[in-house]
């Protein structure tokens, strides 16, 4: 029996790299999938090129985001994934390379052992310039909690990587958060880590390979504000998941969230639009404040980011009220 794969590809202004994307599909050593590509609104000749594929092979099946959903990669994402027929479910980014047996490995770990409810790779990044490629190897089990390894210990799956069982996916009832336009696939599987899920990684090569980019939810520099936004967006909700959860690391997870946030909020003041700052405090500083204020921190720190963004507003410095190392706790 070889089930039904959905690769579902989010796309917009891609008509230059989406060919090489495609083309290793097309050379997949299992055969037996369909992918379904939701366009943003592209004004280059991404539609064009998804119809020379769609012309020349059936599999591939063409929509455009619906006018009464989102903007964003995320809707897209959210509605190939209505659209989809598969029994197992990849989503995957319209700049990426599959390797040949990208979906075969996969596939072969859920069939051979149906408690699975996920089947799992690594990757590599790869740089246009030439410079060697870099393994993509999240860390799976660097404790035995999964929400500490996730927060802190490199314990991750990129967008390419998973292949689910659309079973799952549907029970859980978990669906990308159209809100975000950053850190949407660590939100997306945090919620699923949360839940729980039973699954194998595929270690003994690549089977993806991700186009180099400077911007990530861990290295916040150069981001744009609105990228900024939904990364505190992300780790609030985490802070707020952790609130409602038991958790052995909760004391320890909280401080290096509040760490990260601080550091956050202060660079987005700093670098918003004049006319930006002041929607920046109002709609980040509540939540900044409420996390400062909780048990696992003390009086101290909820003082120090209130005096902080006092001096900020006057002299627009203040770091130092801002930035707290010692919860530095990530293992990467």
């Amino acid at each position: 029996m070889t089930p039904l794969v959905s690769i579902i590809i989010p796309t917009y202004n891609r008509a230059d790299l989406l060919p090489d994307t495609l083309d290793s599909l097309v050379a997949q050593t299992y055969i037996n999938w369909e992918c379904i590509l939701v366009d943003d609104g592209s004004t280059d000749d991404t539609p064009g090129v998804i119809e020379q594929y769609t012309n020349k092979d059936s599999r591939f099946r063409f929509y455009n985001r619906p006018a009464d959903r989102p903007k964003g990669a995320n809707a897209c994402r959210n509605y190939g994934f209505e659209k989809s027929n598969g029994e197992l479910i990849n989503w995957f980014d319209s700049d990426d390379i599959a390797a040949p047996d990208f979906l075969e490995q996969k596939v072969k770990l859920l069939q051979t052992d149906p408690t699975l409810d996920m089947a799992a790779g690594y990757g590599e990044r790869f740089f246009e310039d030439g410079r060697e490629n870099l393994p993509v190897m999240p860390k799976d089990d660097t404790t035995d909690n999964p929400v500490e390894n996730y927060i802190l210990h490199d314990y991750c799956f990129y967008t390419p990587s998973p292949l689910w069982r659309k079973k799952y996916l549907l029970e859980t009832k978990e669906v990308f958060d159209e809100d975000l336009h950053r850190g949407q696939e660590k939100d997306f599987h945090f919620r699923l880590v949360l839940k729980g899920f039973k699954y194998k990684r595929f270690t003994n090569h690549p089977l993806f390979f991700i186009r180099s980019s400077n911007e990530g939810i861990s290295n916040t520099a150069g981001m744009s504000l609105s990228a900024k936004r939904s990364v505190f967006q992300f780790r609030n909700k985490q802070f707020l998941y952790l609130l409602q959860r038991d958790n052995p690391a909760q004391k320890k997870l909280i401080r290096y969230l509040f760490y990260r946030q601080a550091a956050l909020y202060y660079d987005m003041v700093q670098t918003a639009p004049p006319e930006e700052k002041g929607k920046i405090r109002h709609d980040f500083f509540p939540q900044l404040r409420a996390m400062a204020a909780n048990k696992a921190l003390g009086l101290k720190y909820a003082f120090s980011v209130q005096l902080g963004d006092f001096v900020l507003r006057l002299t627009h410095r203040g770091y130092k009220f801002f930035y707290f190392p010692q919860f530095d706790y990530r293992s990467f």
